[in-house]
């Protein structure tokens, strides 16, 4: 029983703050009204292999977080896209939160998971390359206890490319009731994260 309130409760402060986070990273893009068709990908295998985010943390500062979690505890948020040559994918969300001294709260990890099908490449604005998305099946889990896990009907997810680099995209998660919505910028594994600046 302390699990399930555990969980639950961890789902509602992990998705809470999300919803005014509409975009955590967002690609640099030029003014509307440009065309991607000159340098749009070629097809879906360009797609192909595994994409990353960086790590999203967010400081759980409220009374009711501290007494939950104790202080100076974060949720972090991290997304990975695994993509087949024909556009057949795999997406996941894991959220979790680690106490002040970095350590994941028992209870508090969960991971929704997507199976997405990417259609092919459409002109978006300036730079950017939209892909129709149809989502399979999705589901929320909590491998704490795996017990734990629903199908989440009515999930839409949608993926944009860049013209301008072969290496970025950026994913759309919004789940039926709009809680924990947000855009991420995912990054082809093994490919170089921008330097931030000092």
């Amino acid at each position: 029983m302390r699990t399930l309130v555990m969980a639950v409760t961890a789902s509602l402060i992990l998705t809470a703050p999300m919803l005014a986070q509409t975009t955590s990273s967002t690609h640099p893009a030029a003014s509307a009204g440009s065309s991607t068709s000159p340098g749009r990908p070629s097809g879906l295998a360009t797609l192909a292999g595994t994409w990353r985010s960086e790590p999203f943390e967010l400081s759980l500062n409220s009374d009711f977080d501290k007494s939950v979690w104790g202080a100076n505890a974060k949720s972090i948020r991290t997304v990975s896209l695994q993509v087949g040559a024909s556009g057949e994918a795999t997406l996941n969300v894991t959220r979790k939160v680690v106490d002040a001294r970095g350590r994941t709260v028992a209870a508090s990890t969960s991971v929704e998971e997507a199976q997405i099908r990417i259609g092919m490449p459409r002109d978006g604005v300036a730079t950017r390359v939209d892909y129709d998305v149809t989502v399979l099946k999705a589901e929320r889990r909590y491998p704490d206890d795996p017990s734990y896990h629903w199908t989440i009907d009515g999930l839409q997810v949608k993926v944009t490319g860049f013209t301008d680099s072969s290496d970025t995209m950026e994913v759309r998660f919004d789940p039926p009731d709009g809680k924990g919505s947000f855009w991420e910028t995912v990054r082809r594994a093994g490919a170089a994260s921008p330097r931030k600046p000092r």
